[in-house]
């Protein structure tokens, strides 16, 4: 190998192990971001849902039992396009209230958190 190869060898292995290192930091970062969407998720639907959904999403607290909660671990609204749920979630839907006061962001949130609730089934 002559001695400019060698460089070049050498720079290119330079570059390859920043890029590799630049991209294990990004990891953790996005990790990081979709276990705090995760979290607040969750604290979204224990504030706002589970007093009629019950915390397993099945529609069988009390609250949920007399309004005739749906289950949202069923596969009729797992079903549903994101969009719908969402409307669902921002206008209300038959005796549920409507949640105006979230932002698009948390919206978002409280449906990824319904999502995993059919998951857990």
């Amino acid at each position: 190998m002559t001695k400019q190869a060698g460089k070049v060898h050498l720079g290119i292995g330079i570059l390859a192990a920043a890029s590799l290192a630049l991209g294990a930091l990004a990891v953790p970062a996005a990790a990081r971001a979709d276990a705090a969407g995760a979290a607040a998720g969750a604290a979204l639907y224990k504030e706002k849902c589970i007093g009629c959904h019950a915390a397993d999403g099945s529609g069988n607290a009390p609250m949920g039992k007399a309004l005739k909660a749906g289950d949202l671990r069923s596969a009729q609204i797992q079903g549903k396009k994101d969009a719908e749920l969402t409307a669902s979630i921002t206008n209300g839907k038959g005796k549920m209230p409507a949640q105006k006061g979230l932002s698009a962001a948390q919206v978002s949130q409280l449906l990824d958190y319904v999502r995993t609730l059919g998951k857990a089934k």
